[in-house]
């Protein structure tokens, strides 16, 4: 397990305090076609590389140098100022879902609830990197995430996701804590696209 050299980045939004902790993706150079589709040699940050073997490659075993990285700077930036934790809702379905995952190891470590449920996905949609209108991304999330059964009221909130690019659902996930009275959130993203 190690700690991983990331370069983190004020957010704003709905919240107290936000941070995206780096990058995703250093570089990406366009190589060659296979088919119809360029393929690209892209250099990713460290906590990037271990995000996209995570997500697209089922490396579970990354899950601790992330969890070591991200519990590193919440102790140092927000030491006991977390009463739990609200991962964001993924927009991919898949049998194990990273930010949940992630999020579970986090709890674990800091000591907190995981909140997974106080927002809830109620209709699907495309991933949010894929649609370029701002406004059809809002109404998109406005249908599709709604406040859960979970409760945050009266709760210091981590509210965590693990790759944005516009921010769009990290924001709608912050409105709807704080209608169901969350007392404070702090956002966290481990890499931005963008």
């Amino acid at each position: 397990m190690a700690v991983v050299h990331t370069n983190p980045e004020s957010i704003a939004g709905p919240w107290l305090e936000g941070f995206v902790l780096d990058r995703h993706a250093i570089s990406s150079v366009p190589t060659h076609y296979v088919g119809q589709h360029l393929q690209f040699e892209t250099v990713r940050s460290p906590l990037g590389e271990l995000l996209y073997r995570l997500k697209y490659r089922g490396a579970q075993e990354g899950i601790a140098d992330i969890a070591d990285t991200v519990v590193e700077f919440v102790e140092a930036r927000w030491h006991s100022r977390i009463d739990c934790v609200v991962p964001a809702p993924p927009s991919v379905h898949r049998s194990v879902q990273p930010v949940v995952s992630i999020a579970e190891e986090l709890g674990r470590r800091l000591g907190v609830r995981i909140v997974a449920d106080a927002v809830v996905k109620v209709k699907g949609t495309p991933q949010m990197k894929n649609v370029d209108d701002v406004q059809e991304r809002t109404a998109m999330l406005s249908e599709a995430i709604r406040v859960g059964t979970g409760s945050v009221a009266a709760r210091r909130v981590l509210l965590f996701d693990d790759l944005i690019e516009s921010g769009a659902t990290l924001r709608r996930v912050a409105q709807l804590l704080n209608q169901a009275g969350s007392k404070e959130i702090r956002a966290l993203v481990l890499t931005r696209t963008k």
